[in-house]
Formats: structure tokens, C-alpha cells, sequence
């Protein structure tokens, strides 16, 4: 054989030994693949949630790696993350390192979701994670949570829950409901983002302490610290299926994070946190958000056959009425007092139709309540108090009519008897002295008489050249008391008419009523009194849509406010306008707000009010 031969022979099995080698790296290009594919690892605190609840997702990587690449968390919020933590441990002599990327995730809706590979570069080559299953079933009856940092849903540990002591009740019926926090984590801070709206209700607050007060409560065999959050008595005014408006808001919670656990006693040297590898985990602050799920509350109709006098009031009451004075005289104020005691939704009882002669003077009647509310319910009196005037002598009755009401515990109507007032009223000193200054003892003061002092220097008369009698200014002055007695007696039967329709009276003067009550809110927000400022502004607003619509109270809502409005030619844009004062008045007064907004406020109040009258 010679050298040639050799040498081609030489160079074949070098070329073939080449190809083998490609081959068998190609081969063996996808084992390595699928081995460094199992050193980066996804796994989830749980493979089944709610809606609502949270969901820890980890992405572990044995090594060095950077460049980390989240996959997309479609159908979840991401609420925490990435939190990064690494984990260093020696065995055999040599080390080795864990590095973890963790997020917290809040289903959003229902369904199966896959979540994609995580992506990350190690050894200058890019690997991929294990995609990961989640499935989100319908949201449980509490509020919406999260997981704590060992896998258990934050749901199970912090919620907020609505509850009513009733939940069947007639309209005008009082049920207290309370929102509840409770929690088995430490919370380092709350905040309430949505009061509760009381739509289809009237709400009285139920004063709770400022600072939270805890207690122990067992929740199906589970332990909790339980706060009211708020506490309110609701009066339905209309029947149906009404659902209590959620309260929504946030906690943030401390709570323990899982580590890897390692076997390396010199591990705890080189985590991040050693003294949370030490013990198991670390202590993160989760931000959780919260909303009370719905109650629904059963509203009956009341039963028919209310008496004629009856306008909405439910519970059990009392009624009195007496006058500061059985005598007096012509043009002197008297006061008429009504006062109505007793427990119920005592803030919507009007009073009882009062009959007052018709030649009285008669101004708006003054109303003052006192209610005390808590766990039973709302009870206290509310006192109407009317400023009349007589204007002619004579005796007078003044007749109260009935007060009727529906007693809840005998489920039908009571009728309690009117009172009959006798005022007798004495003709008053009514002669007018007027005297002028800068005049002589000749000039004689009038006294209420045609008397004046006698002329003496010469009088000039003088023939009338052209008769009345016959003219056309005769026949004037002829006609003219006749016409003016029709005017006369025609303006006072109107006078009297209007004197009697208390309504149509209080709805010409609720633009005044509200201006004064909003001058007494001025005075108060001048006084920093915010709460109280709130309040008054607040009573102002609804007592003129009160007055000007002639509504009852009974049947002041914002449903009915509404439509009134329309059907009175109010233009949309100041009705939202006007119910959003209303609005922001009620959240400012239970949950706050800055130091401008209660100026905003008032200078919003006052330009409704401007706006509709002008309108008008």
C-alpha cells in the first residue's frame, strides 16, 4: 500500500469520524435541552382557587441566571411581585445556589388558565420554565382575599362581612346592619374605599368608638379578631328585594413567606434574610383588597287598610300637643307644640294635620328631633313647633287631627285621638301714634283719627267751571268702591285659601328656608365644625327638595326626588348636579375628606339651589 492510499484512507476516517461527532452532538442537543429545562421549575401555592381569591406562583431556578422573563398573567391581577429571594447550600464541599422569583396573583374570573414558561438565561443559554394549569372556580361568599405566603387563601384569613339582624321586614321597618372586619393575620393598616350607598333606605348611623375595637369571634370552628367597621339602622322605603350596597376597601397584611428549607447548617449565612431561613420564611406586606359580599333584605308591603290620616310612620309612638298660652291678644305671637315619642323610623313621621282658623297668620313650623340609635333600633322624639298670629278678636278652636301609626308587634294600624285647643284672643292696643320732629304746638298729632287743626287765614274758593256730574271721572269714582270691595273680598278668600295650604306655602318659601339653614351651615363651617357643617348642609338640601316638591319625608328618596324633578321640567344637568351634593355631602360626613371640600360643598349647595329657583 502505498503513501497515496494511506493517506486517502487517513482522510476518510477523520471526515467520518467528524460526522459521527456532529450526529452525536445533535442527538444529544435536546437531552441537554430537557435536563436544563428541569432545573428551572414553576409551581403554584395552589392548583384551584376562587374568584377573588389570590394565588402564589414561584419560578425556581437551581443556579446563576439573569435575565428573568415573567410570562403573561392573562386573567389575573398581579398584585405583588416579582419578589426575588436566593438560597446557597453546601454539600459534599461544593456549593450550590436556588434562585426563586415569586408573585401573588387575584383571579379575576372563572375558567381554566394556562400560564406560560418563565424565561431566563443561564450559562449564556436562554431557558424556559414549565408551563402551569390554574383553575378558577365561582367566587365563595366572603369577600374577595388573597394567600398568605404559605399557599392558604387570603380569603380564609381577612375578610369583610355584611349582616342584618333581619332580613324580612315591612317598608318603614328599622334593621340594623354592620360591616364586619375579621382577620387572623396581623394587619398593619386598613382603608375603607366605598361606603355602602343606602339605596331604597334611610340610614341612621350607629356611633362606633374611632379606634378599631377587636374581639374573639369562632367562624365555623375557625378562630378571628372581629371590628364593626360601621354600623347603620335602615328604614326601607319602598317593598321589593332590596340588596344593601358592599363596602369596599383594602388591608395590608403581614404575613409569613415559605422558603425552600435546606439542610446546609450554614445556609442561613448567606440568604437573603437568614433569620427568615432560619425559622422557615420571612415576613412580607401584602396589599389585599376587600368588598363584603350582598345581603338581600325582604321588604313587605304594609298591610292595607291604613287609617286617612296615616303617613308612613312604623313602630310604637306617642303623641302630645300643647300651646304656650290659652289667651292673648291681636297681633301676638302664640306657639303650638307637637311632640312625637317612641320607637321607629321616628325620623320620617310627620306630624298630624293641624286646622288653624283662616284669618291666622301662620309661619313654617320649626322642627327639632333627638334620636338615639343602636343595636335595638332607633328611638327617640320629634317636636314640630308652629309661630301663629291672630290677626282679629274672638274665640277659636284649633283642632289636631289624629295620629296614626302601624304597630309592628300587633301587625296592623293604631289610631291615637287628635286634641281641640281653645285660644281666645282679645282685641290689642292697635292705635298708631306718629309723630314728626321739627314742628310748632299749632300742628295737632294724629291719633289714629281724621282730626287736623283749623285754618284761619282767608280761604280761596272758586267756581268750578266744568261739573263732575256727568263726566266720565264721575262715573269712575261712582264704580270704583264697588270694584274695589269684589278685589278686596276676592284677595282675601285667596289670602285665606293659601293660609290654610300649608304645603303650597312651604313650597314658595323653601328657597328662603334652605338659604337660612344654609347661612346656619356658614356659620358652622367657619367654626371648623365639619361634621356638624355636614349635617346641616345636608338638611338643607333635602328639606328644600322636601318643601319645594311637597314630598313628605316618608317619601324622601332619591328615586322619587328624581322623578319629581323631571316631572317638574328640572333640566338633567342640574338634578345630577344637585343629587351629587347630596352624594358627596353623605360620604364626607362617614368617611372624610379634604380640608376644601366642604367650601366646594357649600358654594355648590347654594348655586342648586339658585339655579332651580331661577329656572322656576
Amino acid at each position: 500500500m502505498n503513501s497515496r492510499s494511506v493517506g486517502i484512507d487517513l482522510t476518510r476516517v477523520l471526515g467520518l469520524r467528524s460526522w459521527l461527532a456532529m450526529l452525536l452532538a445533535t442527538l444529544l442537543l435536546p437531552v441537554h435541552s430537557r435536563a436544563t429545562a428541569d432545573v428551572f421549575t414553576a409551581s403554584l401555592s395552589s392548583n384551584s382557587v376562587a374568584v377573588g381569591d389570590q394565588v402564589q406562583i414561584t419560578f425556581t431556578l437551581n443556579g446563576s441566571g439573569r435575565n428573568f422573563k415573567a410570562p403573561s398573567f392573562e386573567g389575573f391581577n398581579v398584585l405583588m411581585g416579582p419578589s426575588q429571594s436566593s438560597n446557597i447550600q453546601m454539600i459534599n464541599g461544593s456549593f450550590s445556589q436556588t434562585l426563586s422569583f415569586t408573585y401573588v396573583l387575584q383571579a379575576v374570573k372563572e375558567g381554566t388558565f394556562k400560564i406560560g414558561s418563565a424565561e431566563i438565561v443561564l450559562n449564556n443559554q436562554k431557558v424556559l420554565s414549565n408551563p402551569v394549569t390554574l383553575t378558577v372556580t365561582k367566587g365563595t361568599s366572603r369577600s374577595s382575599g388573597g394567600s398568605s405566603g404559605g399557599g392558604e387563601p387570603m380569603t380564609r384569613n381577612v375578610f369583610i362581612r355584611a349582616s342584618v339582624d333581619k332580613s324580612n321586614v315591612f317598608r318603614g321597618e328599622g334593621l340594623v346592619v354592620t360591616y364586619r372586619l375579621y382577620t387572623r393575620v396581623t394587619l398593619v393598616n386598613y382603608t375603607i374605599s366605598k361606603l355602602p350607598a343606602p339605596n331604597g333606605f334611610w340610614s341612621q348611623e350607629i356611633q362606633l368608638p374611632q379606634q378599631l375595637q377587636f374581639h374573639n369571634e369562632n367562624v365555623d370552628g375557625v378562630n378571628y379578631q372581629v371590628a364593626d367597621l360601621k354600623k347603620m339602622v335602615l328604614f326601607p322605603q319602598r317593598s321589593g328585594n332590596l340588596e344593601l350596597d358592599p363596602m369596599e376597601g383594602e388591608v395590608i397584611a403581614r404575613v409569613q413567606v415559605k422558603r425552600q428549607r435546606s439542610n446546609d447548617p450554614f445556609d442561613q449565612f448567606f440568604g437573603n434574610d437568614p433569620f427568615g431561613s432560619f425559622f422557615g420564611g420571612g415576613l412580607q406586606d401584602v396589599k389585599v383588597p376587600l368588598k363584603s359580599q350582598p345581603v338581600r333584605v325582604n321588604v313587605r308591603e304594609l298591610p292595607d287598610g291604613a287609617p286617612a290620616g296615616f303617613t308612613g310612620a312604623v313602630g310604637k309612638f306617642t303623641f302630645e300637643t300643647s300651646i304656650d298660652k290659652d289667651k292673648t291678644k291681636t297681633n301676638e305671637a302664640v306657639t303650638l307644640r307637637i311632640k312625637v315619642t317612641g320607637k321607629g323610623n321616628i325620623k320620617l313621621v310627620d306630624a298630624p294635620k293641624v286646622n288653624f282658623p283662616p284669618d291666622f297668620e301662620l309661619y313654617d313650623p320649626k322642627e327639632s328631633v333627638n334620636i338615639t340609635a343602636g343595636g335595638s333600633g332607633a328611638s327617640g322624639s320629634k317636636t314640630f313647633e308652629y309661630l301663629i298670629i291672630p290677626r282679629n278678636a274672638g274665640n277659636f278652636k284649633i283642632t289636631v287631627d289624629p295620629f296614626s301609626y302601624f304597630d309592628l308587634d300587633k301587625k296592623s294600624y293604631l289610631e291615637l285621638s287628635g286634641t281641640t285647643l281653645d285660644l281666645a284672643v282679645e282685641k290689642g292696643n292697635e292705635t298708631v301714634t306718629t309723630t314728626v320732629s321739627g314742628v310748632n304746638k299749632s300742628d295737632v298729632q294724629l291719633l289714629g283719627k281724621d282730626i287736623r287743626f283749623l285754618k284761619t287765614a282767608d280761604p280761596q274758593l272758586a267756581l268750578n267751571p266744568r261739573p263732575l256730574r256727568g263726566s266720565w271721572l264721575f262715573y269712575v269714582l261712582l264704580f270704583m268702591p264697588f270694584a274695589l270691595l269684589l278685589i278686596a273680598l276676592q284677595w282675601r278668600k285667596k289670602l285665606a285659601e293659601r293660609m290654610t295650604n300649608v304645603a303650597l306655602i312651604r313650597s314658595q318659601r323653601a328657597s328662603k328656608v334652605a338659604l337660612r339653614r344654609l347661612a346656619r351651615s356658614k356659620e358652622l363651617l367657619g367654626k371648623q365644625d365639619h361634621a356638624a357643617f355636614l349635617e346641616e348642609l345636608s338638611r338643607a338640601l333635602w328639606g328644600y327638595i322636601s318643601d319645594k316638591l311637597q314630598l313628605p319625608v316618608s317619601e324622601l328618596n332619591r328615586d322619587n326626588a328624581k322623578t319629581h324633578l323631571q316631572q317638574r321640567g328640572t333640566t338633567e344637568a342640574m338634578i345630577n348636579e344637585l343629587l351629587s351634593v347630596l352624594d358627596a355631602c353623605e360620604f364626607a360626613r362617614f368617611a372624610g375628606g379634604t380640608a376644601s371640600l366642604p367650601d366646594d360643598l357649600y358654594r355648590r349647595g347654594i348655586a342648586s339651589i339658585t339655579q332651580m329657583e331661577e329656572q322656576a
